[in-house]
């Protein structure tokens, strides 16, 4: 997991809020090569919650094909619920490898916690 402050290789900070009804991962800056690596490992601990996940990409500058096999990857393992407005270009990606539809994006992350 990356915290602020931590020395890293890349653009990316991963930040846990778990909730009563939800697990949030919050996605802050670019997420690409290595930092795909480090987020498998929180994705992993999110899911092992049993908590519903709901993954926040409203301040992700940039998220590349690993990012979205990730996405994937938890969607079939129990399932995960997006927060946007996602940036153009992972919009993108998503439409460009036909899964948009596979995932719900909530306009705020008040939405999805709500949902």
């Amino acid at each position: 997991m990356n915290e602020p402050g931590s020395s890293t290789d890349h653009d990316l900070l991963v930040i846990h809020a778990p909730f009563p009804n939800a697990y949030v991962l919050m996605l802050r800056g670019s997420a690409a090569g290595r930092a795909c690596e480090d987020l498998e490992d929180d994705l992993a601990r999110a899911t092992a919650t049993g908590l519903p996940l709901v993954v926040d990409l409203a301040a992700l500058a940039f998220g590349d094909e690993n990012l979205l096999g990730l996405l994937i990857k938890a969607r079939q393992a129990g399932g995960v619920e997006l927060v946007g407005p996602l940036s153009p270009s992972f919009q993108r990606r998503l439409d460009t490898a036909g899964v948009t539809a596979w995932f719900t994006i909530h306009p705020t992350l008040s939405a999805a916690l709500g949902h």
